[in-house]
């Protein structure tokens, strides 16, 4: 029965047949191809013909590997053995089937450069990615940077003026420049911020604040906004609020402002409601839940995911102003919180954003009182020598218009590094404090501040630097420090801004 079987189930892979030397076959089993007999190899198959000039060798095995033939209308991938033998016997001509063997290895092969393909393509595209990112990065920043000198100066002008004689209808110009200013300020602020954010250099800094005072102050603000819409403002804070909570009280409030600025922006008519309740205390957390309804425009339930994506208007109306980035800020900044922003709405009559946040309560929580800050006064027995290190002519005219209304000062303006060492290393006029912008157009002022701080005299290289610059991540701020500047003052700024910070770091 099992030889039956065996003859009946095994597929033959192996035909042996015997030449003679001039390439006849004399014998073979035909358990591949019939009729080999009697033939010339060369004629069975144009290949075999290579074969003739290797019957006469002695003792010798020639292997061929994965030879495709097509005999007796049977296509075939095998291996060819030729074995010539010393004592004068027929050459025996060997052929082994390996189809199978070949056509799973050629499968194998298949998949697998096909996997090596496909990683090197991901890996370029992860590349081509990271590139694109870092592109991007520097392009905000930089022209970020570029904004925000004109602004600048856009700033501090219009202070001056305001403080000069003007007209109602003056007056009135000066608020719609200062509006305007503010609103260009702000979407510059959310251009950064998604860039930090999605680069991941925004970081929550979780600190002790007072948490209704902190929503006291947005409702007043709020309020006013929306009275002078014509809208109803209504507020409710839970009674049960802790008085002080541990978490970043700054981006809570860029938050609440950016999803009030939101409500206020598409409500005409109605009304906004500002609810903020306590969902549990425990384990020395709180929960805490912020809610803003309006009876505004609402939203297409197709729309509700895209409202969250950078740069994104789901109205077509032009008149309702902004980059689209609001709500992508506040999305990424509820989620690094853990947390998740809801919005539920009805189209034509209104929305309601919330979210749940979780913040530190204990009863450890202290908040220290503000050291007060030193008062933008100078001795006026005196004037200081100010050296600015500036290749802006909108920040330098900005700096030396405040700088001269206060009479205090003496104003040298420098934009390369040698001259900006000449100028401190002058012992008869010693500068009394150096304003550095960091981004000049060929140089780097960290590094210019490197080279005031190798300098030998001790009045020298312990000058005050403060960095002018719009560049105020993690990093940038590790790497002022190392470079010896003492503060940062960010860019644009205004005239008590300035004053401030000078009168901060004079010695």
């Amino acid at each position: 029965m099992l030889e039956v079987y065996k003859k009946k189930y095994i597929k033959p892979v192996l035909q042996y047949s015997i030449l003679d030397f001039e390439g006849k076959i004399v014998e073979s089993d035909n358990a591949l191809f019939l009729n080999f007999k009697n033939q010339y190899v060369g004629d069975i198959h144009p290949f075999f013909e290579t074969l003739t000039s290797l019957l006469i060798a002695e003792d010798n095995e020639t292997v061929f590997s994965c030879v495709h033939l097509n005999i007796e209308d049977k296509v075939i991938t095998a291996d060819i053995i030729l074995q010539t033998f010393a004592d004068a016997k027929n050459p025996l001509l060997i052929i082994h089937d390996l189809t199978s063997h070949y056509s799973n290895y050629q499968t194998t092969a298949q998949v697998r450069n096909e996997s090596v393909i496909n990683s090197q393509i991901l890996e370029l595209k992860n590349t081509y990615l990271k590139e694109k990112e870092v592109f991007k990065n520097n392009f905000i920043a930089n022209f970020s940077h570029e904004l925000r000198d004109p602004l600048t100066g856009i700033l501090t002008f219009t202070d001056i003026l305001s403080k000069t004689n003007l007209d109602l209808k003056q007056k009135d110009y000066i608020q719609i420049l200062n509006s305007s200013s503010n609103f260009l300020k702000k979407m510059i602020d959310d251009i950064l911020d998604i860039s930090k954010i999605e680069s991941g250099n925004l970081e929550l800094s979780i600190e002790p604040f007072y948490l209704l005072e902190l929503l006291n102050e947005i409702k007043f603000n709020y309020k006013l906004k929306a009275e002078q819409k014509g809208l109803e403002f209504n507020y409710n804070f839970d009674s049960k609020l802790p008085e002080i909570i541990g978490g970043d009280a700054k981006r809570l409030q860029q938050v609440l402002t950016n999803l009030l600025d939101n409500a206020l922006k598409f409500t005409d008519t109605g009304s906004i409601s500002f609810n903020v309740s306590l969902n549990q205390l425990r384990a020395q957390k709180a929960s805490i839940h912020f809610e803003i309804v309006d009876t505004g425009i609402g939203i297409k339930d197709e729309n509700l995911e895209t409202i969250f994506s950078s740069f994104s208007q789901v109205s077509n109306d032009h008149s309702y102003k902004g980059t689209g980035l609001g709500l992508a800020i506040v999305k990424h900044l509820v989620e690094l919180t853990n947390s998740k922003i809801s919005v539920s709405s009805n189209y034509g009559k209104g929305s309601i954003f919330s979210t749940n946040i979780n913040f530190v309560a204990n009863s450890t929580l202290v908040i220290n009182k503000p050291k007060n800050k030193k008062e933008a006064k100078f001795d006026v027995s005196r004037k200081y020598n100010i050296l600015l290190v500036e290749d802006s002519e909108i920040t330098q005219l900005s700096v030396l218009k405040i700088l001269a209304s206060q009479g205090h000062f003496f104003l040298d303006i420098v934009t390369k590094p040698d001259d900006a060492l000449a100028r401190i290393s002058n012992i008869d006029s010693e500068v009394d404090l150096v304003l550095m912008d960091i981004k000049l157009k060929e140089f780097r002022g960290d590094e210019i501040a490197k080279q005031i701080r190798k300098l030998p005299e001790r009045h020298q290289k312990k000058v005050p630097i403060v960095a002018m610059t719009a560049k105020i991540f993690k990093e940038d701020l590790k790497r002022y420090k190392k470079a010896g500047i003492n503060d940062v003052l960010k860019k644009p700024f205004n005239e008590r801004q300035l004053l401030e910070i000078i009168a901060n770091n004079l010695k």
